[in-house]
């Protein structure tokens, strides 16, 4: 038996994939001890997992980093303070790693938990580095736009940035040009080869083991016998970009005629007394068990999240996607070229729109095909089982060297 420390941030896109992952790692009787946020310690420790927590302060909106000059241009103050924010973050995970008593044989992170191969250097330990979204995916280079005018006002970043490194012996990524994704001695990647786009820098450490599927250990009510047998068109915008009154509107607008149910999860940071009203033939709720529903669902429309899109064609259901931030226009762009789905830009999305892309969708077969062809190529690249496989493999290697 092993010891693995897990280190992932604290998002459901990031945080679901992995899930199956640590299920099965525990089950060929390693011991994981898996680092995140303190609000999915019991989806962690229901898969047998200890649970440790560090800080996320990247949600952290009301902070005091508002003594900012005032005359700073906006993307340039957003600038200092998601950076500050980093580095805060940062710290809570140093000094939950490096205050651990426990002696660890091997370390997992998340391709965005851009410290993880830093850490994996200061501890000397083999490194694995497990890719929920397409590799290189954010590692465009950043337009620095007015940034070289106001580097002075960076100091203070760059300070506690040395102050760190000095503390913990750790060498920093490069946060101020852009924002480098991590890799690992061994790299897991969520998808298939066929799905992936070709991207230089891709070797033989590179594992496509298809989407990670596994039960979320969640309970949560709905009504299913309300869409069996039914055409089933299911919205959701994912978990950070889902307060968009206005486009729920162009949903309500665009379907509330059409002979077919609707599935619209919504989130939490709005409610449904904002709408003016609600068709008869939709179901609106905060939360919907998503894997259950795309299951007997006909139609996803989606903001592209390569999770979100990973579980829609592992059930062969096509997608209009309206992509919103970063990995989720290559993932979309992808899915669009493979021909299962349609994109729509977000900022000229309209309810004729909508309702002309689902259409043309719902009316063409070989949309789903196109669908299910990139879900099969998922399911035969090994899942969670090559997944686990490929990581014994690669400890008992290290070993032996």
């Amino acid at each position: 038996m092993s010891k693995v420390l897990f280190m992932n941030l604290p998002a459901h896109g990031h945080i679901n994939p992995t899930i199956g992952l640590v299920k099965e790692l525990i089950a060929k009787g390693e011991e994981v001890t898996y680092l995140t946020g303190e609000e999915f310690r019991e989806k962690i420790e229901k898969t047998g997992a200890k649970f440790k927590s560090f800080k996320f302060y990247l949600d952290d909106k009301d902070d005091d980093e508002d003594n900012l000059r005032s005359d700073l241009p906006y993307e340039v103050r957003e600038a200092i303070k998601m950076l500050q924010r980093v580095v805060k973050t940062c710290k809570s995970v140093f000094d939950a790693v490096f205050n651990d008593e426990e002696k660890y044989d091997y370390l997992i992170y998340d391709s965005m938990f851009i410290i993880g191969s830093e850490i994996g250097k200061s501890l000397s330990l083999p490194t694995i580095c497990s890719h929920t979204t397409f590799v290189k995916a954010f590692e465009e280079p950043s337009n620095p736009g007015e940034m070289p005018l106001y580097m002075e006002e960076f100091r203070h970043i760059f300070d506690s940035i040395a102050e760190l490194e000095r503390t913990y012996g750790i060498k920093f990524p490069d946060i101020i040009s852009g924002y480098p994704m991590a890799e690992g001695m061994l790299n897991l990647v969520y998808t298939s080869r066929y799905f992936h786009p070709d991207v230089k820098g891709i070797d033989d450490t590179y594992k496509f083991i298809g989407a990670s599927i596994a039960d979320r250990n969640e309970k949560v009510d709905f009504p299913f016998e309300k869409i069996e047998g039914k055409k089933t068109i299911y919205i959701s915008l994912g978990t950070i970009f889902n307060d968009s009154v206005e486009f729920y509107e162009s949903c309500f607008e665009a379907f509330k005629d059409m002979d077919v149910k609707v599935v619209l999860s919504i989130g939490n940071r709005i409610d449904t007394g904002v709408f003016s009203s609600i068709p008869d033939n939709f179901i609106v709720l905060p939360y919907v068990p998503q894997l259950e529903v795309l299951e007997k669902t006909d139609l996803f429309i989606t903001h592209g999240g390569p999770n979100s899109v990973n579980e829609a064609v592992y059930n062969g259901v096509p997608m209009i996607l309206v992509p919103q931030y970063a990995d989720q226009f290559i993932v979309a762009q992808r899915v669009e070229e493979l021909g299962a789905g349609i994109i729509i830009d977000k900022d000229k999305l309209n309810a004729g729109l909508l309702k002309q892309a689902a259409t043309k969708i719902m009316s063409d077969e070989s949309f789903r095909v196109s669908s299910k062809k990139i879900g099969d190529s998922l399911k035969e690249a090994g899942g969670i089982k090559r997944g686990a496989d490929e990581i014994l493999e690669f400890v008992q290697s290290c070993r032996e060297e």
